[in-house]
């Protein structure tokens, strides 16, 4: 077992963070997506319609240098869905923080350099193959450039040199499209990666009011995706200058951070905990989807945890997943991976990773169907009970107020009597249920005795029993991965060089961390040149059988 140990301690290690990644740098892409491709085509040389750039209407609303904030839209013709993303990345919580972010990552800050036109994949593709359910929709993305988790108030001032204005951003972004066809809408998806799945937490209950209580649009069904966006308040692996908790505590006083109130009453002496997911959850009104990787670049860069290679390292990281797991309890919809990477809504491949064959766009789907299907029972019910309202005339209001004076008279009826009654009702209902059952029994029995019209053979007969159709995977909302290392799910997103974006040799990967490959092959039970020949996904399925 030691062995097999210290292999699922180096599956991961490749996709590590470098070690001079500082807080003030954003964490925005994973070891598989370095490279995206300008361009992409719907497979037949044509160019898809790209997200067009609007400037919000409040030009009071900026970014962190007064620059126009603003979206990239893309609208429906046939669909009263809508889909709203929030960028990623990272954040500023001092001058000094701020003051580098701006000569190093300037373009998180400024809408300056902003193109006329974006192409976002994942569920904001408008191509069917690779966003099968929500290619057809209203998408939305907005850009990320206020540096504050898109939770701040506060214009610039004289004695601040930046704004930080991302809640009112994101509250500006759904008044600007109330008139562009949100209003006449059916579904709202606030979504967000990073900095931007943090965001969605924060402002999913203010859109809910808004929209609800103060426009009235209570039609409009809101719910929330938060990707990558859900941290842990954890005493780091190595003492640092820039602690997590720290460093979000000073940002929400520079930011003038806007949290959802039934947090912050929660957490009245410490209010900046609300930026973290498993203390903001339980407050939350409005549905939530959690997608979260087991093992996040930006939780372990967060943790000061380094590039992990000694023991000491990799079981502090196998605790902060066993943390976030933890963490999950008491979360009703959640898809969470045990691998080393950082968000996947906007991943151009982001079908690929699976818990138990069903890949986060169909349990996505799956959790907003269900939630669709029982909005339209309630719906429904209340229409219907309203109906039944305006139904009754004054004849049945004055015989119902009969009713309610009898009753008022037969109050005095002698404890006996009444319990008579009561035993009179509870039979009577009982030989009604009785006489259904039996009415259900003999509906069954003729359905499954009927007769085939060719063979005049009895369908229920066993030679002539119909076989029953594939059963479908079943929809559940709660997917945590059942493994507890590292890159031991074998969808996860491929181990690449930090440096070249070259996919690593596997064998190559162990021997760098000086395993003895001899001990390895002599564990399962192989020869070094099978061990050698054997290709990535092999030797990692035959570590993950022998690992579990």
């Amino acid at each position: 077992m030691v062995i097999f140990q210290m292999i699922s301690l180096c599956l991961g290690i490749c996709a590590a963070l470098p070690n001079d990644l500082t807080g003030e740098q954003p964490i925005h892409t994973n070891s598989i997506q370095r490279f995206a491709h300008n361009q992409e085509h719907d497979g037949k040389g044509n160019e898809v319609r790209a997200l067009k750039k609007v400037f919000l209407s409040n030009r009071s609303i900026t970014c962190n240098d007064g620059s126009q904030a603003g979206f990239y839209l893309r609208k429906s013709h046939t669909s009263k869905k809508w889909i709203i993303f929030l960028e990623g990345g990272w954040y500023c919580y001092d001058h000094h923080s701020c003051r580098n972010r701006w000569l190093k990552q300037r373009h998180y800050m400024t809408s300056s350099q902003w193109p006329d036109t974006r192409d976002v994949g994942g569920i904001l593709s408008p191509k069917a193959k690779e966003n099968p359910f929500w290619w057809n929709v209203n998408h939305v993305f907005v850009p990320y450039c206020t540096s504050d988790s898109w939770s701040g108030s506060k214009p610039a001032s004289s004695s601040q040199m930046f704004s930080f204005m991302g809640s009112s951003v994101v509250l500006q972004v759904v008044r600007d499209l109330i008139p562009l066809g949100l209003e006449n809408s059916t579904d709202l998806l606030l979504t967000g990666s990073s900095a931007g799945g943090t965001g969605v937490m924060i402002n999913l209950d203010f859109i809910q009011e808004y929209l609800h209580e103060q426009l009235q649009l209570k039609q409009i069904h809101v719910s929330g995706v938060t990707d990558s966006g859900w941290f842990l308040d954890r005493t780091p692996y190595a003492p640092t200058n820039k602690p997590a908790v720290e460093a979000i505590r000073k940002g929400m006083e520079m930011w003038q951070g806007k949290v959802p109130r039934r947090c912050r009453e929660e957490y009245l002496r410490e209010p900046w905990r609300c930026y973290f997911g498993y203390r903001l959850y339980p407050t939350l009104k409005a549905e939530l989807f959690v997608f979260q990787w087991l093992f996040d670049e930006a939780q372990m860069d967060a943790d000061n945890v380094g590039a992990p290679v000694t023991k000491q390292q990799w079981d502090y990281i196998h605790k902060m997943g066993d943390a976030l797991r933890q963490s999950f309890e008491n979360v009703s919809a959640v898809f969470a991976p045990s691998c080393i990477s950082h968000s996947v809504l906007t991943k151009r491949d982001w079908q690929n990773v699976k818990i138990d064959d069903i890949s986060i766009a169909e349990a996505l789907h799956c959790w907003e169907h269900k939630n669709s299907r029982r909005r339209m029972r309630r719906l429904r019910n209340e229409s219907m009970f309203n109906d039944q309202l305006k139904s009754l005339t004054r004849r049945n209001r004055k015989r119902i107020g009969n009713v309610l004076v009898s009753s008022n008279r037969n109050s005095s009826l002698s404890d006996g009597e009444e319990g008579n009654r009561k035993k009179r009702r509870r039979k009577h209902r009982r030989n009604k249920k009785e006489r259904r059952r039996k009415d259900q029994v003999k509906d069954n029995q003729t359905n499954h005795t009927r007769t085939d019209p060719i063979t005049s053979n009895s369908l229920n007969s066993p030679e002539r029993r119909p076989s029953r159709s594939p059963k479908r995977p079943k929809c559940t909302h709660r997917r945590l991965e059942r493994c507890s290392w590292p890159q031991c799910n074998l969808s996860c997103p491929r181990l690449h060089n930090p440096f070249t974006g070259e996919e690593m040799d596997f064998i190559e990967l162990l021997k760098s961390f000086g395993l003895d490959m001899e001990s390895v092959a002599d564990a399962l039970g192989i020869d070094m040149q099978t061990l050698n020949n054997m290709d990535h996904s092999e030797l990692l399925n035959l570590l993950t059988q022998q690992s579990n």
